[in-house]
Protein backbone atom coordinates (compact mmCIF):
# COMPACT_ATOMS: atom_id res chain seq x y z
CA UNK A 1 0.00 0.00 0.00
CA UNK A 2 1.24 3.61 -1.32
CA UNK A 3 1.29 5.88 1.68
CA UNK A 4 -0.02 9.49 0.33
CA UNK A 5 1.57 12.57 1.52
CA UNK A 6 0.00 16.06 1.63
CA UNK A 7 2.79 18.47 0.77
CA UNK A 8 3.32 21.27 3.64
CA UNK A 9 1.72 24.37 2.74
CA UNK A 10 3.69 27.40 3.52
CA UNK A 11 3.38 31.41 3.12
CA UNK A 12 5.14 32.40 0.08
CA UNK A 13 5.85 36.02 2.12
CA UNK A 14 7.69 34.73 5.06
CA UNK A 15 8.26 30.73 4.83
CA UNK A 16 5.51 29.98 7.64
CA UNK A 17 3.92 26.87 8.29
CA UNK A 18 0.14 26.87 7.41
CA UNK A 19 -2.86 24.73 7.65
CA UNK A 20 -4.51 23.29 4.80
CA UNK A 21 -7.38 25.72 4.63
CA UNK A 22 -5.92 28.91 6.46
CA UNK A 23 -6.37 31.70 4.11
CA UNK A 24 -4.04 34.58 6.12
CA UNK A 25 -0.60 33.66 7.68
CA UNK A 26 -0.99 33.80 11.40
CA UNK A 27 3.03 34.49 11.32
CA UNK A 28 2.94 37.54 8.87
CA UNK A 29 -0.60 38.42 8.03
CA UNK A 30 -0.22 37.64 4.28
CA UNK A 31 -3.54 36.46 2.57
CA UNK A 32 -2.01 33.40 1.08
CA UNK A 33 -5.25 32.18 -0.51
CA UNK A 34 -6.70 35.71 -0.66
CA UNK A 35 -7.89 37.65 -3.34
CA UNK A 36 -5.22 40.28 -5.79
CA UNK A 37 -6.75 43.26 -3.73
CA UNK A 38 -5.92 41.87 -0.38
CA UNK A 39 -2.51 41.00 -1.43
CA UNK A 40 -1.73 44.01 -2.77
CA UNK A 41 -3.23 46.33 0.15
CA UNK A 42 -0.79 43.68 2.08
CA UNK A 43 2.13 44.63 0.14
CA UNK A 44 0.86 48.26 0.46
CA UNK A 45 0.73 48.22 4.64
CA UNK A 46 3.92 46.52 4.43
CA UNK A 47 5.25 49.85 2.48
CA UNK A 48 3.41 52.14 4.60
CA UNK A 49 5.06 50.54 8.13
CA UNK A 50 8.38 50.18 6.88
CA UNK A 51 8.16 54.18 5.67
CA UNK A 52 6.70 54.90 9.21
CA UNK A 53 9.42 52.62 11.09
CA UNK A 54 11.74 55.07 9.05
CA UNK A 55 10.58 58.27 9.90
CA UNK A 56 9.73 57.24 13.59
CA UNK A 57 13.15 58.44 14.82
CA UNK A 58 13.11 61.33 13.17
CA UNK A 59 9.51 62.79 14.27
CA UNK A 60 10.78 61.46 18.21
CA UNK A 61 13.95 63.39 17.90
CA UNK A 62 11.99 66.28 16.97
CA UNK A 63 9.71 66.01 20.13
CA UNK A 64 12.81 65.09 22.26
CA UNK A 65 14.25 69.04 20.72
CA UNK A 66 10.91 70.27 21.38
CA UNK A 67 11.30 69.67 25.04
CA UNK A 68 14.52 71.24 25.24
CA UNK A 69 12.52 74.43 23.78
CA UNK A 70 9.95 74.27 26.59
CA UNK A 71 12.47 73.85 29.16
CA UNK A 72 14.02 77.17 27.93
CA UNK A 73 11.09 79.26 27.55
CA UNK A 74 10.17 78.16 30.56
CA UNK A 75 12.95 79.41 32.55
CA UNK A 76 13.42 82.33 30.29
CA UNK A 77 9.76 83.63 31.54
CA UNK A 78 10.33 82.50 35.34
CA UNK A 79 13.54 85.11 35.06
CA UNK A 80 11.43 87.41 33.54
CA UNK A 81 8.98 87.02 36.29
CA UNK A 82 10.87 87.40 38.80
CA UNK A 83 12.83 90.48 37.72
CA UNK A 84 10.07 92.34 36.47
CA UNK A 85 7.27 91.50 38.94
CA UNK A 86 9.48 90.37 42.15
CA UNK A 87 7.97 87.19 42.04
CA UNK A 88 10.19 84.35 43.32
CA UNK A 89 7.35 81.47 43.41
CA UNK A 90 7.35 81.96 39.51
CA UNK A 91 10.93 81.40 39.57
CA UNK A 92 11.08 78.49 41.29
CA UNK A 93 8.03 76.55 39.57
CA UNK A 94 9.66 77.76 36.74
CA UNK A 95 13.07 76.35 37.38
CA UNK A 96 11.26 72.94 38.80
CA UNK A 97 9.37 72.70 35.85
CA UNK A 98 11.94 73.32 33.32
CA UNK A 99 14.36 70.44 35.50
CA UNK A 100 11.33 68.12 34.86
CA UNK A 101 11.38 68.96 30.95
CA UNK A 102 14.89 68.31 30.77
CA UNK A 103 14.97 65.35 32.98
CA UNK A 104 11.63 63.80 30.10
CA UNK A 105 14.08 65.07 26.94
CA UNK A 106 17.10 63.44 28.16
CA UNK A 107 14.53 60.22 29.34
CA UNK A 108 13.10 60.39 25.66
CA UNK A 109 16.27 58.85 24.27
CA UNK A 110 15.52 55.75 26.48
CA UNK A 111 12.10 55.30 26.80
CA UNK A 112 10.45 57.84 24.23
CA UNK A 113 6.51 56.55 24.25
CA UNK A 114 6.62 56.85 28.25
CA UNK A 115 8.77 60.18 28.61
CA UNK A 116 6.82 61.59 25.60
CA UNK A 117 3.19 60.98 26.63
CA UNK A 118 4.17 62.37 30.53
CA UNK A 119 5.44 65.44 28.65
CA UNK A 120 2.44 66.42 27.26
CA UNK A 121 0.31 65.66 29.90
CA UNK A 122 2.48 67.91 32.02
CA UNK A 123 2.26 70.77 29.42
CA UNK A 124 -1.34 70.38 29.13
CA UNK A 125 -1.78 70.53 32.68
CA UNK A 126 0.12 73.43 32.77
CA UNK A 127 -1.75 75.28 29.99
CA UNK A 128 -4.96 74.29 32.15
CA UNK A 129 -4.11 75.27 35.61
CA UNK A 130 -2.55 79.02 34.00
CA UNK A 131 -6.02 79.09 32.43
CA UNK A 132 -7.62 78.67 35.55
CA UNK A 133 -5.55 81.06 37.60
CA UNK A 134 -5.83 83.34 34.38
CA UNK A 135 -8.00 83.16 31.50
CA UNK A 136 -6.37 85.04 29.79
CA UNK A 137 -3.66 83.19 29.16
CA UNK A 138 -5.72 80.27 27.07
CA UNK A 139 -5.35 82.49 23.74
CA UNK A 140 -1.97 83.74 24.59
CA UNK A 141 0.57 82.05 22.46
CA UNK A 142 -2.28 79.73 20.85
CA UNK A 143 -0.26 78.62 17.66
CA UNK A 144 2.68 78.10 19.89
CA UNK A 145 1.02 75.97 22.01
CA UNK A 146 -0.55 74.19 19.25
CA UNK A 147 2.76 73.72 17.11
CA UNK A 148 4.17 72.28 20.71
CA UNK A 149 1.51 69.70 21.30
CA UNK A 150 1.50 68.84 17.45
CA UNK A 151 5.04 68.09 17.66
CA UNK A 152 4.95 66.26 21.05
CA UNK A 153 1.51 64.06 19.66
CA UNK A 154 3.43 62.96 16.31
CA UNK A 155 6.11 62.01 18.82
CA UNK A 156 4.11 60.11 20.46
CA UNK A 157 2.28 58.45 17.27
CA UNK A 158 6.09 57.55 16.03
CA UNK A 159 7.05 56.08 19.09
CA UNK A 160 3.87 53.94 19.18
CA UNK A 161 4.51 52.62 15.96
CA UNK A 162 8.26 52.16 17.29
CA UNK A 163 6.81 50.19 19.73
CA UNK A 164 4.73 48.05 17.39
CA UNK A 165 7.15 47.27 14.71
CA UNK A 166 9.42 45.63 17.06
Amino acid sequence: MEEVTIPEKVCSHCNASLEVNQKFCTSCGYPEDGTEKEKAVFHADSVMAHSKSKEAPKFIRRARNTLFFIAGITFLYGVFIFFSQDDSATLIVAALMTVIYVILGFWSQQKPLVALVLALLLYVTNIVLNAIIEPTTIHKGIIMKIIIIVFLAKGINSALHLRKSK
